[in-house]
């Protein structure tokens, strides 16, 4: 009997909205947090804190470049970069 594989389906769901997350912002880029949500909203996708923080925090391609007053106070700004970041 072979070991499980450690991709359930949770797993998956979480790194394919990672993905779409840190696509949107690549062709949406530069967008705060709140035009994100927004836009997670419109598509019809979860809005879950984890995987948003994973796609914005762990994506070698995601960087924070600013923040701006929103209407509940403070928001980043994230952007696609292609440059080598470590």
């Amino acid at each position: 009997m072979g070991r499980p594989s450690r991709w359930s389906p949770a797993l998956q769901a979480t790194r394919e909205q990672s993905e779409w997350v840190v696509r949107w912002i690549k062709d949406h880029g530069p967008v705060n947090t709140p035009k994100i949500v927004e836009a997670l909203t419109e598509a019809r996708i979860e809005i879950r804190a984890h995987v948003l923080q994973r796609a914005l925090r762990k994506s070698p391609f995601i960087v924070r470049i600013a923040t701006e007053q929103g209407p509940r106070g403070e928001v980043s700004v994230w952007a696609w970069s292609s440059e080598d970041t470590y």
